[in-house]
């Protein structure tokens, strides 16, 4: 049967982070219960005025008191993983073993996980540690939806390229690893409508590993920038950053600092080294199916984006 928004009580992990901020909008006026699940006090009180509704619980993911206490009830999870975290498999674990204590006391309905597209790749150690947890709610015996997005659009600093073509400014992507490897990318819009579409129709997914890919075709990162050149009127200019500058702006990104667990830079490294060769590339047909529509392809995601903040500025 299809999920009951009006009764089951869904929790949300990383609640604040990009992906589920895609998805809560769209959850609005249809889930009633919600929990949502944060790290930090200032992320609770932002997501608490956003979400009033909603229950908004700051917790640790790697202390099992807390977890088992934000599973007490629940009826459908979204897993999504903290990027990064030292401790990010067994902060799966615990996640998957408080659902199955729930599961054996009747509540407990559906376990989604978000993952990664290819977690076979275990050179990553991003992919890595999710290919554990991929096989850890796979041996659980819990109804579950594995969903594996690849690269993210909505990781391009967009909003900065398009304040500097507006500004009359020559905008300047600066780039991780090599912009001749070809990607696969997804825009969050269409991740979250799947998401969305995975929580609510619920049977129908049931043991399902879901691959989310928006662009038909693998483009490089050069190619990418000369469509959002062409969208603002203006050329991207492409700076590469050195390794040590790489790992530095990726951990800024990720964590807002640099002061960061040795596991975490490790990760960091092993991922720009696997992009700067190998790229990430997969097949757009399952979301397709999925969302019910073609997804976004790099230039309506530049279009939609550029119309965010157009609006953002009248």
């Amino acid at each position: 049967m299809p999920a009951d928004p009006e009764h089951d009580l869904l929790l949300v992990t990383c609640a604040s982070g990009k992906q589920a901020s895609r998805l809560l909008p769209l959850l609005a006026g249809r889930w009633k219960r919600l929990r949502l699940v944060v790290h930090s006090a200032a992320s609770r009180a932002q997501l608490a005025a956003q979400h009033p509704g909603a229950s908004v619980v700051q917790a640790d993911l790697y202390d099992g008191r807390d977890v088992a206490a934000l599973l007490d009830g629940v009826a459908v999870v979204l897993h999504i993983g903290p990027s990064y975290h030292p401790h990010e498999t067994e902060i799966g674990y615990l996640m998957v073993d408080a659902a199955v204590r729930e599961a054996r006391r009747g509540a407990f309905k559906h376990f989604v996980l978000s993952s990664v597209l290819n977690s076979q790749l275990r050179k990553m150690m991003n992919h890595d540690c999710k290919r554990y947890i991929e096989e850890y709610v796979m041996e659980s015996s819990l109804p579950y939806t594995i969903l594996q997005p690849t690269t993210f659009m909505d990781n391009l600093p967009l909003p900065l390229l398009w304040r500097q073509a507006r500004d009359g400014e020559d905008p300047v992507f600066r780039a991780m690893w090599s912009t001749d490897v070809p990607f696969s990318f997804v825009a969050l819009h269409d991740v979250a409508e799947a998401m969305r579409a995975v929580l609510e129709e619920r049977e129908k997914h049931f043991y399902a590993q879901y691959p989310l890919v928006s662009t038909a075709a693998p483009l490089t990162f050069e190619q990418a920038m000369r469509t959002v050149g062409e969208r603002l009127g203006r050329e991207v200019k492409i700076e590469r950053l050195g390794f040590e500058d790489a790992v530095r702006a990726t951990l800024l990104r990720l964590k807002g600092t640099e002061e960061v667990d040795l596991r975490t830079r490790d990760t960091a490294q092993r991922m720009l080294l696997f992009y700067n060769y190998r790229g990430l590339v997969g097949n757009p047909n399952v979301l397709n199916w999925l969302i019910g529509r073609k997804p976004l392809s790099y230039a309506d995601w530049v279009d939609m984006r550029v119309k965010e903040e157009e609006s953002k500025e009248s």
